[in-house]
């Protein structure tokens, strides 16, 4: 079982690799910032798609306990193709940060992995915020994205 866990959690960190898995997704990330949420979204965004923020009320304990440095470095076990990552930041480009957010893969915050479904959505869900455009998410992802540059420095 964990090494299906395993699997399942590198697939997630590396999208692209999903159909590994069966293709079907049984995985779920969370991001403790709404800014990560938005600045990722922002890359399957278009004219016809608004992004779609959910505020939800998740304990840590309710995921996986791994953060991304944790998975980057078992891929290459489950992938057999990927190098580990041996930097705790990396630099992110997404059209809501076209020169990039610096985040930290060893903080569990930056993202988090669980299976299946957030249980209870209905009652924990908070708040739904809507972006009409990646111009309105760059605007209110900047002073994030500034800070986590200085944190990087």
């Amino acid at each position: 079982e964990e090494h299906v866990v395993r699997k399942v959690a590198v697939c997630r960190l590396y999208i692209s690799r999903m159909h590994r898995v069966g293709g079907a997704d049984p995985s779920y990330s969370l991001h403790d910032d709404w800014q990560t949420t938005c600045t990722i979204a922002s890359e399957y965004s278009s004219r016809q798609k608004k992004i779609h923020l959910f505020e939800v009320n998740v304990p840590a304990i309710e995921s996986l306990g791994w953060t991304m440095l944790d998975v980057s470095n078992i891929a290459e076990v489950v992938l057999g193709e990927c190098q580990p990552e041996s930097e705790d930041w990396f630099c992110f480009e997404a059209p809501a940060a076209p020169g990039g957010i610096w985040l930290n893969s060893s903080l569990q915050r930056t993202e988090r992995f669980g299976l299946y479904a957030v249980p209870l959505l209905r009652v924990r869900l908070r708040n739904i915020y809507v972006f009409d455009s990646v111009a309105q998410v760059r605007e209110a992802v900047r002073p994030f994205v500034e800070r986590m540059d200085q944190n990087n420095a």
